[in-house]
């Protein structure tokens, strides 16, 4: 044993209680959560839609939950705001310190008055009544017509302070009578005002405020005495004077407060919490010491926003739960214990002890070598603490005597106490399981398993400790073991606690287990799946569970469930905490939180109203409505959301659904404010969404939105009808089509019949012009006249000739078309019986451009001849001598073919007057070749021209006739 006393350091916490005593309720500055627009806030208000309203030296702020919009006129002439109220149409009003007042309406700040000319500088009070705003100012208090601005004003006075209760309003005023300066406090009802009391005193009061509640007026101001405090009872408007408490005296009183029974005090030292009963002021609490708050405001799901002027905002999601900054300790908690009632200690990494008593340190042990500590076991028998250390060391701390005694490593790197009765202990480290007998003095040692230790709880008369490798059940008398499985597998035990004859334990597989009436089955517990469950403790009939999302609360009789999450201002995974008389005390490192033991610990959470702030219609924004009709091209869909309320981005889940696509709701990602739909089909869509807080029971719903996309024209009903008509209409003209592709068809094989038997008749009757019997009988006489002459070789030329050329005509009447080489030999032939006709009295030559291609070209067949023969028969017959005639073909810049028939007759003219009356037509052959070029124009589509020009000498006398015939080659 040693004697230790010179590492004993009692530290009274009077001379630390600055940091010692510092306890503030969980908090979060916004200006860690957002980007907090300002630092220096004078009001603070929350709208029926729960958008929280800040007034602040930059200007007006709204947040949602998520971000800040701000307000502002463009005759504004100061950014700093004050003074935020609600009318009764929840109308919000602000005004500055150059008397303008405003207004916000249609999402802007309007503009109501400007009252510079009658506050001269000084931030005026005002109240909002039915038709007017009272405006209490130096010069006099006025009413201001809402709706003509017409002012009036109702009492004269310099105006200090006010408070407005219902219908009345309270003022507290500075008259002059004569030399002397009154400082009066009156009521004003309507138009009236009455004089409630009066101080005396020959100095300006300092700042005098008014703050009026239910049924109390407080009247605060400065004196060289410090704070002075009046109250004003309501009912009979009496006054006195009450006495101001100690911790108020010095302090600036910004604002007070009332909620519920307690008066808050808003001063530049924080928040004063006092209850007022039989004219005096209890103390109840204080926090946030070191801040100025200005202002506070309780938001729907209870959540205290407090306006300060040098650092933003703080909210408190839960005033029960408060804080402890450990910082001036230089070290780390490692590990706690409760003593008895409200007493508990807290062991450092630095072999230093923390004593506390409600939360208020009383005392410090450093433990020699600065070791750090593991475990603590507390014997309430003996009121001593037994310490373990993380190394071969252990101790005992006697509470009366703060002695210390060094038991070497009998209870070292502990893991797990039990007391089995008052002479037993069961003692668990990292490789044993050991019963201590007289484990204080002249212990006897059992070793029950070689294995390292996670828990143990004594339940009757049973030892329950769970190893690494099984737990297991051991006699308390016998120390006979048992192993205890779980669906016939072993079970790994984090933790153990007991309620009346049941024992929990939490598993490491298979979540929270409980053992009752010697049998292992599931909780009922309905706990999140794949839950962590870090420590488990009872209260009674209560059970709290410890877990990374929280700290659990189960009633057991009434089998509800409660949680306190990081909502409730808990930032951490909670792993070990105390339980407490009055209290459960949560230890970290560097902090430990104080929970009440109150039904108010527990905060019922709601969601706010949920809607769609906007919508984009393929990614341009459009004016949010409740249904939309849209071509089939505007089908890209986003929508924004929001529910409002602090920190609603990380603490609302969303879910959504579109009738016509989803059977079940799809649920959004937390902190995710959109849903787009990037290519919607033609449909009627309804798009439904719905929120809640994590922590709430029930979800709210949004008004639902329907898109209705059309469809493109070519999946409507008209257009299937019009393709349908159309194809339809396609096949009917097909048809129609072909059947006049046929009839045209056999109409152009009639055609081309009758133009065949045309031509044949044409070519036949060519045939006859050219077999006419004149010319065969002067061919036979020619022939005759060479055999009377006995001339036989002429006879037989011509005669071949003859031959010759009638086999021609019979072979070229069968063709429609021969070459211009086989037209021409078939002229040359023809021309040569006619000169012995002629008595050799007719020359005639047959010119031949050699461009010409007379071999491939192609010409109606006989055409040429019957122009030659009208040239013999009607121009050169009648002459006696001279008869010339010349027949041409060459090709013309066109591409064409041209043939010159002339010859140096009589003419057509002197030609028609010869013939006999019974020949008043048109050459015979002539006729037939003009007909045979209508068909071969029209029908043929070769453009075959016939011109035919009288010649004349210089005389003007008939000298011949031009034949010329221009076709295509």
């Amino acid at each position: 044993m040693y004697n230790f006393k010179t590492h004993i350091f009692i530290i009274a916490l009077f001379l630390m209680a600055a940091f010692v005593y510092a306890q503030n309720p969980v908090y979060e500055n916004m200006s860690d959560v957002s980007t907090l627009p300002d630092v220096e806030f004078y009001d603070i208000l929350e709208d029926d839609e729960h958008y929280i309203w800040f007034a602040a030296d930059k200007g007006l702020f709204r947040y949602n939950g998520k971000s800040y919009q701000r307000y502002s006129h463009p005759n504004q002439k100061s950014n700093s705001l004050f003074q935020l109220k609600f009318d009764t149409e929840n109308k919000l009003w602000c005004n500055n310190i150059y008397g303008q007042l405003f207004y916000v309406e249609d999402d802007q700040l309007q503009l109501f008055y400007d009252a510079s000319d009658l506050v001269k500088g000084q931030l005026a009070a005002y109240t909002i009544l039915e038709q007017h705003i009272r405006l209490f100012t130096t010069s006099g208090i006025y009413d201001i017509h809402k709706n003509t601005k017409k002012v009036t004003k109702v009492f004269d006075g310099w105006c200090i302070s006010n408070a407005n209760s219902k219908d009345s309003d309270y003022v507290f005023m500075l008259n002059k009578e004569g030399q002397f300066k009154k400082h009066r406090v009156y009521k004003i009802e309507g138009a009236n005002a009455s004089k409630l009391f009066e101080i005396k005193s020959l100095k300006l009061i300092q700042s005098p405020k008014l703050f009026a509640f239910k049924d109390e007026v407080f009247l605060t101001h400065k004196s060289d005495a410090g704070n002075i405090i009046y109250v004003i009872n309501k009912a009979d408007d009496t006054a006195e004077k009450i006495k101001t408490p100690n911790a108020l005296k010095s302090e600036t009183i910004y604002n007070l407060l009332n909620f519920g029974s307690d008066y808050w005090f808003l001063t530049t030292a924080g928040v004063f919490v006092f209850e007022f009963k039989e004219g005096h002021f209890n103390y109840k609490d204080r926090f946030f010491k070191s801040e100025s708050i200005t202002d506070v405001a309780i938001d729907f799901n209870q959540n205290y926003w407090f306006a300060t002027l040098d650092n933003g905002v703080l909210v408190s999601p839960n005033l029960n739960i408060r804080q402890t900054n450990l910082d001036y300790i230089d070290a780390k908690v490692t590990t706690a214990i409760g003593l008895n009632q409200n007493k508990f200690v807290l062991g450092t990494n630095n072999g230093k002890l923390l004593f506390y008593n409600k939360n208020q340190l009383v005392k410090s042990i450093q433990l020699p070598g600065k070791k750090i500590i593991g475990k603590f076991f507390y014997d309430a028998m003996h009121e001593q603490l037994v310490v373990s250390i993380n190394a071969s060391e252990s101790v005992i701390v006697n509470l009366n005597t703060d002695k210390i005694t060094d038991v070497n490593n009998r209870f070292s790197v502990a893991k797990a106490f039990s007391k089995i009765d008052d002479n037993t202990m069961f003692y668990g480290n990292y490789r044993q399981g050991i019963v201590y007998k007289q484990p204080f003095n002249n212990p006897e040692k059992k070793v029950l398993k070689e294995s390292r230790v996670k828990a143990s709880e004594v339940l009757d008369d049973h030892l329950f400790v769970s190893y690494i490798d099984g737990f297991y059940k051991y006699n308390t008398n016998t120390f006979v073991s048992e192993e205890l499985k779980f669906e016939s597998n072993s079970l790994l035990v984090n933790a153990i606690t007991k309620s009346n004859d049941i024992l929990w334990l939490a598993t490491q597989h298979n979540g929270l287990i409980k053992f009752e009436n010697n049998r292992l089955s599931k909780s009922e517990i309905d706990l999140p799946n794949h839950l962590q469950i870090n420590n488990i403790h009872c209260d009674g009939d209560i059970l709290w569970v410890s877990t990374d999302a929280g700290l659990f609360q189960y009633q057991v009789t009434r089998k509800t469930l409660k949680l306190l999450s990081a909502q409730d201002g808990l930032n951490t995974a909670v792993n070990d905490f105390l339980i407490l008389q009055d209290q459960i005390i949560v230890p970290l490192p560097k902090v430990f939180y104080t929970l009440p033991k109150t039904p108010d610990l527990f905060k019922t959470f709601k969601t706010s109203k949920v809607r769609v702030e906007a919508v984009s219609i393929n990614d341009r924004d459009t004016l949010v409505a409740s249904n939309y009709k849209l071509p089939h091209n505007f089908n890209k869909i986003g929508l924004t959301f929001n529910a409002n309320g602090f920190q609603s981005n990380q603490h609302v889940n969303y879910q959504y659904r579109v009738k016509q696509i989803d059977s079940s709701w799809q649920t959004i990602p937390l902190n995710t404010h959109f849903v787009n739909f990037n290519s919607l089909s033609s449909g009627t869509y309804t798009f439904e969404l719905k929120a809640k807080n994590i922590s709430a029971k029930t979800p709210v719903f949004a008004a639902s939105i329907t898109f209705e996309i059309a469809k493109p024209f070519w999946e409507t009903y008209w257009f299937y009808g019009l393709v349908l008509l159309t194809v339809f209409g396609l096949i009917w003209l097909y048809f129609r089509w072909r059947l006049q592709q046929k009839e045209a068809q056999r109409i152009a094989e009639i055609d081309k019949i009758l133009i065949d038997k045309k031509i044949t008749n044409l070519r036949l009757e060519n045939l006859r012009s050219q077999m006419n019997p004149h010319f065969i009988f002067n061919a036979l006489n020619s022939i005759q006249d060479y055999i009377v002459s006995n001339e036989k070789e002429l006879a037989s030329s011509y005669l071949v000739k003859f031959s010759r050329l009638i086999r021609m005509y019979l072979d070229y009447s069968q063709q429609n078309e021969i070459t211009l080489q086989e037209e021409l030999n078939a002229l040359k032939l023809y021309l040569e019986l006619e000169k012995v006709r002629f008595e050799d009295e007719l020359e005639y030559q047959i010119h031949i451009d050699h461009q010409l291609k007379t071999k491939q070209i192609k010409v109606p067949s006989l055409f040429i001849q019957p122009y030659v023969e009208n040239a013999l028969k009607h121009g050169l017959l009648h002459k006696t001598k001279d008869r010339q005639l010349k027949v041409e073909a060459k090709i013309t810049e066109n591409n064409n073919l041209q043939i010159t028939v002339e010859d140096n007759g009589i003419g057509r003219a002197q030609s028609e007057k010869l013939k006999r009356p019974n020949q008043q037509h048109k050459p015979f052959a002539t006729k037939a070749n003009e007909e045979r070029v209508h068909l071969y124009k029209n029908k043929l589509k070769r453009n075959i021209t016939i011109a035919i020009e009288d010649l004349y000498n210089e005389n003007q006398t008939a000298s011949g006739t031009k034949v010329v015939i221009t076709m295509p080659i």
